[in-house]
Protein backbone atom coordinates (compact mmCIF):
# COMPACT_ATOMS: atom_id res chain seq x y z
CA UNK A 1 0.00 0.00 0.00
CA UNK A 2 2.78 2.54 0.91
CA UNK A 3 4.82 1.57 -2.15
CA UNK A 4 1.35 2.71 -4.09
CA UNK A 5 1.06 5.57 -2.30
CA UNK A 6 4.96 6.76 -3.30
CA UNK A 7 4.17 5.46 -6.63
CA UNK A 8 1.19 8.03 -7.21
CA UNK A 9 3.08 10.60 -5.49
CA UNK A 10 6.20 10.53 -8.32
CA UNK A 11 3.65 10.16 -10.77
CA UNK A 12 1.71 13.95 -9.49
CA UNK A 13 5.48 15.55 -9.27
CA UNK A 14 6.50 14.57 -12.91
CA UNK A 15 3.13 15.92 -13.85
CA UNK A 16 3.58 18.87 -12.33
CA UNK A 17 7.42 19.11 -13.42
CA UNK A 18 5.76 18.79 -17.30
CA UNK A 19 3.31 21.12 -16.77
CA UNK A 20 5.52 23.74 -15.76
CA UNK A 21 7.35 23.43 -18.76
CA UNK A 22 4.77 23.72 -20.91
CA UNK A 23 3.64 26.86 -18.97
CA UNK A 24 3.78 30.35 -21.25
CA UNK A 25 6.30 32.32 -19.35
CA UNK A 26 5.58 35.22 -21.57
CA UNK A 27 7.14 38.82 -20.18
CA UNK A 28 6.36 41.66 -21.89
CA UNK A 29 8.05 44.56 -19.44
CA UNK A 30 11.31 44.79 -20.92
CA UNK A 31 10.26 44.46 -25.02
CA UNK A 32 10.91 48.00 -25.60
CA UNK A 33 14.23 48.36 -23.49
CA UNK A 34 17.07 49.65 -25.62
CA UNK A 35 20.62 48.18 -24.46
CA UNK A 36 23.46 49.65 -24.77
CA UNK A 37 26.19 48.20 -27.12
CA UNK A 38 29.37 50.47 -26.89
CA UNK A 39 31.31 48.33 -29.61
CA UNK A 40 28.62 49.68 -32.14
CA UNK A 41 28.43 53.60 -32.70
CA UNK A 42 24.43 53.24 -33.99
CA UNK A 43 23.53 50.84 -31.33
CA UNK A 44 25.39 53.27 -28.78
CA UNK A 45 23.52 56.38 -30.34
CA UNK A 46 20.27 54.76 -30.39
CA UNK A 47 20.89 53.98 -26.67
CA UNK A 48 21.71 57.49 -25.52
CA UNK A 49 18.94 59.14 -27.43
CA UNK A 50 16.50 56.05 -25.34
CA UNK A 51 18.28 56.73 -22.05
CA UNK A 52 17.94 60.47 -22.11
CA UNK A 53 14.47 60.62 -23.47
CA UNK A 54 12.68 57.06 -23.23
CA UNK A 55 11.93 56.91 -26.77
CA UNK A 56 13.48 54.10 -28.82
CA UNK A 57 14.11 54.00 -32.43
CA UNK A 58 13.97 51.10 -34.59
CA UNK A 59 15.76 50.13 -38.23
CA UNK A 60 14.13 47.12 -38.43
CA UNK A 61 10.27 46.02 -37.36
CA UNK A 62 11.52 43.04 -35.52
CA UNK A 63 11.88 44.49 -32.34
CA UNK A 64 12.72 41.46 -30.18
CA UNK A 65 11.49 37.81 -28.80
CA UNK A 66 9.72 36.93 -26.00
CA UNK A 67 10.81 33.89 -24.69
CA UNK A 68 7.00 32.00 -24.47
CA UNK A 69 7.82 28.38 -23.10
CA UNK A 70 10.07 25.41 -23.06
CA UNK A 71 8.78 22.66 -25.58
CA UNK A 72 9.03 19.16 -24.17
CA UNK A 73 12.11 18.25 -26.04
CA UNK A 74 13.65 21.24 -23.79
CA UNK A 75 13.51 23.70 -26.79
CA UNK A 76 13.01 27.57 -26.05
CA UNK A 77 9.80 28.74 -27.78
CA UNK A 78 10.35 32.47 -28.58
CA UNK A 79 7.66 34.59 -30.40
CA UNK A 80 8.64 37.60 -32.18
CA UNK A 81 7.31 40.78 -31.88
CA UNK A 82 7.36 43.05 -34.94
CA UNK A 83 5.94 46.77 -35.29
CA UNK A 84 2.24 46.80 -36.75
CA UNK A 85 1.50 50.33 -37.66
CA UNK A 86 -1.89 49.41 -38.97
CA UNK A 87 -3.29 49.70 -35.42
CA UNK A 88 -5.09 52.63 -34.85
CA UNK A 89 -6.19 54.13 -31.54
CA UNK A 90 -9.95 52.23 -31.87
CA UNK A 91 -9.71 50.36 -35.24
CA UNK A 92 -7.36 47.93 -37.63
CA UNK A 93 -6.49 49.78 -41.12
CA UNK A 94 -5.92 46.26 -42.48
CA UNK A 95 -2.95 47.28 -44.12
CA UNK A 96 0.18 45.10 -45.63
CA UNK A 97 3.25 46.77 -44.62
CA UNK A 98 6.31 46.09 -46.20
CA UNK A 99 9.71 47.87 -45.73
CA UNK A 100 12.97 48.60 -47.09
CA UNK A 101 15.27 48.42 -44.27
CA UNK A 102 17.77 51.28 -43.59
CA UNK A 103 21.38 49.16 -43.43
CA UNK A 104 24.22 52.32 -44.32
CA UNK A 105 25.43 53.55 -41.23
CA UNK A 106 25.81 56.97 -42.86
CA UNK A 107 22.25 57.48 -43.20
CA UNK A 108 21.20 55.78 -39.46
CA UNK A 109 23.32 58.46 -38.39
CA UNK A 110 21.43 61.27 -39.80
CA UNK A 111 18.28 59.89 -38.91
CA UNK A 112 19.48 59.89 -35.48
CA UNK A 113 20.35 63.26 -35.40
CA UNK A 114 16.76 64.68 -36.86
CA UNK A 115 15.18 62.31 -34.32
CA UNK A 116 17.20 64.32 -31.23
CA UNK A 117 16.54 67.29 -32.87
CA UNK A 118 13.01 66.40 -32.66
CA UNK A 119 13.34 65.58 -29.63
CA UNK A 120 14.82 68.70 -27.86
CA UNK A 121 12.99 70.88 -29.80
CA UNK A 122 9.57 68.97 -29.07
CA UNK A 123 7.72 69.21 -25.65
CA UNK A 124 7.32 65.48 -24.12
CA UNK A 125 3.16 65.08 -24.54
CA UNK A 126 4.25 65.52 -28.39
CA UNK A 127 6.82 62.38 -28.38
CA UNK A 128 5.65 59.40 -29.93
CA UNK A 129 6.51 55.80 -28.37
CA UNK A 130 8.69 55.30 -30.53
CA UNK A 131 10.77 56.06 -34.13
CA UNK A 132 11.09 53.42 -37.21
CA UNK A 133 13.17 54.19 -39.76
CA UNK A 134 13.39 52.73 -43.04
CA UNK A 135 14.69 53.19 -46.45
CA UNK A 136 11.58 53.19 -47.91
CA UNK A 137 8.03 51.47 -47.35
CA UNK A 138 4.65 50.93 -49.18
CA UNK A 139 1.33 49.55 -48.04
CA UNK A 140 -1.10 47.63 -49.80
CA UNK A 141 -4.73 47.31 -48.99
CA UNK A 142 -7.72 44.78 -49.15
CA UNK A 143 -8.17 46.06 -52.74
CA UNK A 144 -4.36 45.71 -53.59
CA UNK A 145 -4.33 49.21 -53.86
CA UNK A 146 -0.67 50.57 -53.06
CA UNK A 147 0.76 53.51 -51.37
CA UNK A 148 4.28 54.39 -51.95
CA UNK A 149 5.89 56.34 -49.05
CA UNK A 150 7.98 58.93 -50.72
CA UNK A 151 12.11 59.47 -49.92
CA UNK A 152 12.04 62.01 -47.16
CA UNK A 153 9.10 61.97 -45.57
CA UNK A 154 7.35 60.62 -42.56
CA UNK A 155 3.69 59.83 -41.02
CA UNK A 156 2.45 59.66 -37.62
CA UNK A 157 1.00 56.67 -36.31
CA UNK A 158 -0.68 55.92 -33.52
CA UNK A 159 2.24 54.51 -31.65
CA UNK A 160 5.06 55.13 -33.85
CA UNK A 161 6.48 57.85 -36.01
CA UNK A 162 7.74 55.49 -39.99
CA UNK A 163 10.34 58.02 -41.30
CA UNK A 164 12.01 57.43 -44.64
CA UNK A 165 15.26 57.78 -45.46
CA UNK A 166 17.52 59.91 -48.36
CA UNK A 167 17.04 63.29 -46.63
CA UNK A 168 18.24 66.50 -48.56
CA UNK A 169 20.39 68.94 -46.48
CA UNK A 170 17.30 71.21 -46.18
CA UNK A 171 15.16 68.69 -45.14
CA UNK A 172 17.88 67.42 -42.43
CA UNK A 173 17.59 70.96 -41.27
CA UNK A 174 13.61 71.87 -41.44
CA UNK A 175 12.14 68.56 -40.86
CA UNK A 176 12.29 68.29 -36.55
CA UNK A 177 10.16 71.34 -36.96
CA UNK A 178 7.94 70.48 -39.50
CA UNK A 179 6.80 67.65 -38.09
CA UNK A 180 6.55 69.04 -34.71
CA UNK A 181 3.53 71.29 -36.10
CA UNK A 182 1.90 67.73 -37.88
CA UNK A 183 2.38 65.79 -34.17
CA UNK A 184 0.55 69.19 -32.72
CA UNK A 185 -2.04 68.76 -35.54
CA UNK A 186 -2.72 64.94 -35.08
CA UNK A 187 -2.82 65.63 -30.98
CA UNK A 188 -5.24 68.22 -30.99
CA UNK A 189 -7.72 66.21 -32.49
CA UNK A 190 -7.97 64.18 -29.36
CA UNK A 191 -8.72 66.29 -26.81
CA UNK A 192 -12.96 66.26 -27.87
CA UNK A 193 -13.94 67.35 -24.55
CA UNK A 194 -11.87 70.48 -25.03
CA UNK A 195 -12.82 71.04 -28.23
CA UNK A 196 -16.41 71.73 -27.68
CA UNK A 197 -16.30 75.56 -26.40
CA UNK A 198 -14.41 75.56 -30.12
CA UNK A 199 -17.31 74.08 -31.59
CA UNK A 200 -19.79 76.53 -30.06
CA UNK A 201 -19.00 79.41 -31.20
CA UNK A 202 -20.04 79.33 -35.25
CA UNK A 203 -23.77 78.97 -35.61
CA UNK A 204 -24.38 75.74 -37.06
CA UNK A 205 -26.42 76.82 -40.03
CA UNK A 206 -23.11 78.46 -40.85
CA UNK A 207 -21.92 75.21 -41.97
CA UNK A 208 -21.78 74.09 -45.65
CA UNK A 209 -24.03 76.91 -47.30
CA UNK A 210 -22.09 79.11 -50.07
CA UNK A 211 -20.86 81.92 -48.52
CA UNK A 212 -23.19 83.99 -50.68
CA UNK A 213 -26.09 82.46 -49.07
CA UNK A 214 -24.74 83.59 -46.02
CA UNK A 215 -23.30 86.90 -46.78
CA UNK A 216 -26.07 88.85 -49.42
CA UNK A 217 -23.20 90.68 -49.69
CA UNK A 218 -20.55 88.78 -50.40
CA UNK A 219 -19.18 90.03 -53.88
CA UNK A 220 -19.80 93.55 -52.79
CA UNK A 221 -16.09 92.73 -51.70
CA UNK A 222 -14.93 92.80 -55.78
CA UNK A 223 -17.26 95.54 -56.81
CA UNK A 224 -15.27 98.35 -58.13
CA UNK A 225 -12.39 95.68 -59.22
CA UNK A 226 -11.33 94.51 -62.56
CA UNK A 227 -11.24 90.57 -61.16
CA UNK A 228 -14.11 88.71 -61.57
CA UNK A 229 -16.53 87.62 -58.90
CA UNK A 230 -15.00 84.04 -58.88
CA UNK A 231 -11.92 84.97 -57.78
CA UNK A 232 -13.53 86.03 -54.09
CA UNK A 233 -13.03 83.39 -52.24
CA UNK A 234 -10.97 81.46 -49.45
CA UNK A 235 -8.47 80.05 -51.88
CA UNK A 236 -7.15 83.21 -52.11
CA UNK A 237 -5.30 82.66 -48.71
CA UNK A 238 -3.24 80.19 -49.93
CA UNK A 239 0.00 80.44 -51.59
CA UNK A 240 -0.88 78.42 -54.30
CA UNK A 241 -3.64 80.19 -55.20
CA UNK A 242 -3.53 81.36 -59.08
CA UNK A 243 -3.85 84.87 -57.99
CA UNK A 244 -0.67 85.39 -56.51
CA UNK A 245 1.25 85.20 -59.82
CA UNK A 246 -1.31 87.94 -61.59
CA UNK A 247 -1.81 90.07 -58.75
CA UNK A 248 0.56 93.04 -57.89
CA UNK A 249 1.49 92.45 -54.04
CA UNK A 250 -0.28 95.24 -52.71
CA UNK A 251 -3.46 94.58 -54.44
CA UNK A 252 -2.77 90.85 -52.87
CA UNK A 253 -2.82 92.02 -49.69
CA UNK A 254 -5.99 94.40 -50.06
CA UNK A 255 -7.67 91.38 -52.01
CA UNK A 256 -6.79 88.89 -49.04
CA UNK A 257 -7.59 91.28 -46.15
CA UNK A 258 -11.30 91.34 -47.54
CA UNK A 259 -11.38 87.69 -47.77
CA UNK A 260 -10.64 87.55 -44.41
CA UNK A 261 -13.02 89.83 -43.34
CA UNK A 262 -15.95 88.27 -45.41
CA UNK A 263 -15.29 84.61 -43.94
CA UNK A 264 -13.78 86.05 -40.26
CA UNK A 265 -17.72 87.20 -39.89
CA UNK A 266 -18.73 83.92 -39.24
CA UNK A 267 -16.05 82.33 -37.40
CA UNK A 268 -14.20 80.72 -40.31
CA UNK A 269 -10.61 80.90 -41.82
CA UNK A 270 -10.92 78.91 -44.64
CA UNK A 271 -13.80 77.04 -46.55
CA UNK A 272 -15.27 74.04 -48.00
CA UNK A 273 -12.22 71.33 -48.34
CA UNK A 274 -14.26 70.29 -51.80
CA UNK A 275 -14.96 74.08 -52.90
CA UNK A 276 -13.89 77.33 -52.26
CA UNK A 277 -17.33 78.99 -52.67
CA UNK A 278 -19.11 76.85 -49.98
CA UNK A 279 -17.93 77.21 -46.25
CA UNK A 280 -16.23 74.13 -44.06
CA UNK A 281 -18.60 71.75 -44.07
CA UNK A 282 -18.31 71.00 -40.54
CA UNK A 283 -16.49 71.29 -37.59
CA UNK A 284 -13.92 68.68 -38.29
CA UNK A 285 -13.21 70.78 -41.31
CA UNK A 286 -13.01 73.94 -39.57
CA UNK A 287 -10.99 72.56 -36.80
CA UNK A 288 -8.49 71.46 -39.45
CA UNK A 289 -8.38 74.89 -41.48
CA UNK A 290 -7.35 76.61 -37.95
CA UNK A 291 -4.88 74.18 -36.90
CA UNK A 292 -3.17 74.38 -40.07
CA UNK A 293 -2.95 78.11 -40.03
CA UNK A 294 -2.27 78.80 -36.35
CA UNK A 295 1.04 76.48 -37.23
CA UNK A 296 1.67 78.73 -40.57
CA UNK A 297 1.74 81.49 -38.51
CA UNK A 298 3.19 82.85 -35.28
CA UNK A 299 0.64 84.53 -32.32
CA UNK A 300 1.34 87.84 -33.42
CA UNK A 301 1.04 87.12 -37.25
CA UNK A 302 -2.16 85.44 -36.82
CA UNK A 303 -3.60 88.43 -34.78
CA UNK A 304 -2.28 90.59 -37.25
CA UNK A 305 -3.90 88.97 -39.90
CA UNK A 306 -7.35 88.24 -38.01
CA UNK A 307 -7.46 90.49 -35.08
CA UNK A 308 -10.61 92.28 -36.60
CA UNK A 309 -12.63 89.26 -36.72
CA UNK A 310 -13.89 88.40 -32.76
CA UNK A 311 -15.26 85.09 -33.47
CA UNK A 312 -11.89 83.94 -34.96
CA UNK A 313 -10.13 85.09 -31.85
CA UNK A 314 -12.23 83.70 -29.78
CA UNK A 315 -11.56 80.38 -31.44
CA UNK A 316 -8.33 81.11 -31.55
CA UNK A 317 -7.76 81.88 -27.60
CA UNK A 318 -9.67 78.36 -27.23
CA UNK A 319 -7.14 76.12 -29.22
CA UNK A 320 -4.15 78.28 -27.72
CA UNK A 321 -5.26 77.47 -24.41
CA UNK A 322 -5.14 73.43 -25.62
CA UNK A 323 -1.52 73.57 -27.65
CA UNK A 324 0.03 75.26 -24.93
CA UNK A 325 -1.28 74.22 -21.53
CA UNK A 326 -2.38 70.92 -22.62
CA UNK A 327 0.50 70.01 -25.42
CA UNK A 328 3.10 72.16 -23.74
CA UNK A 329 3.72 73.89 -27.20
CA UNK A 330 4.81 77.87 -26.96
CA UNK A 331 3.47 79.35 -30.63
Amino acid sequence: MRNAIYLILALLILGCEKENGLTSQIELENLYEIKDDPSDPIKHRVYEIYDRYGVPVYFNDTIGKIFVKRDVTGKDVYRYETLDLAWGFTSYNRLTYTYEYMTDPEEQLKALGIIEDYLKLAAKPLWPFNFFVTKSAKTIDTQDQEKIYEKGSYTINYRTVLMTGDWTDSQIITLPETMMKEMVKSKIMNYTDLLAAFNDVSDKVWYGPMWSELDPHWYDYVDGTTWPRYFFGPSALSDSWFGCNVMAPEELAEFRAAVRAAIGQFGFVSGSKFTSVMSPANMEDDLNGYITEILQHSKEEFEQLWGDSPLVMKKYEILCKIITDELGVEL
